[in-house]
């Protein structure tokens, strides 16, 4: 089964609910309610298209309230369906105290504030000089540590292997009368965010 038949799957077997409050589920809720979304599914479809017996989300990187839609959380998981594993973004909400997905296909997950991701930046290329003193004399990352700013963080999109977010992203530097546009990437674990450079 192929990844993009993984996103899919996934995307058909939540059905749509109504909106309420919502906090942040746990693996095992998630994992729940994805078991949940295939039973209905292979209801629904009897033997038309069958789904593979072992749809599984094997880990949970984070969660975060929908900025698509009020009431909803976004969770970026591993999942293993089959022989084919990747990183996805499973839409939720809860419905009387049980999570329950959300069909919804391409849900988008936030990456970092440009406050968070300045910080980040500016932390890495701190540590690349003190391993590298050569790299103190690149201007690039002299204004990595100290001038450059990050603008803006735009749109992130998931990569199915990695779980990194790579983000749409807007620098600036005094040395540039205009902002850089480019691609940053990042990673969520248990601690936050974290910068992945190229």
């Amino acid at each position: 089964m192929r990844l993009t038949s993984l996103a899919l799957t996934a995307a058909a077997l939540f059905a749509t609910l109504p909106a309420q409050a919502a906090s942040t589920p746990t693996l095992e809720q998630i994992h729940a309610a994805v078991q949940a979304g295939v039973v209905k599914t292979q209801a629904k479809m009897q033997s038309a298209m069958p789904i593979p017996i072992a749809v599984k989300v094997t880990s949970l990187q984070g969660c975060q309230a929908s900025q698509e839609v009020q009431g909803e959380v976004v969770c970026l998981v591993a999942m293993s369906a089959g022989m084919r594993d990747g990183f996805m973004v499973l839409p939720l909400r809860n419905e009387n105290g049980t999570w329950v997905g959300v069909e919804r296909k391409n849900a988008k997950f936030a990456g970092p504030s440009p406050a968070e991701a300045q910080a980040m930046i500016r932390a890495w290329a701190k540590e690349e000089v003190a391993r590298d003193p050569e790299a103190a004399k690149d201007v690039q990352m002299q204004e990595a540590q100290t001038t450059m700013q990050v603008k803006a963080i735009n749109e992130c999109e998931v990569k199915r292997k990695t779980g990194y977010l790579v983000c749409d992203t807007a620098l600036s530097v005094p040395s540039r009368p205009e902002d850089i546009k480019t691609e940053l990437t990042f990673m969520l674990e248990s601690t936050g965010w974290r910068y992945v450079p190229r």
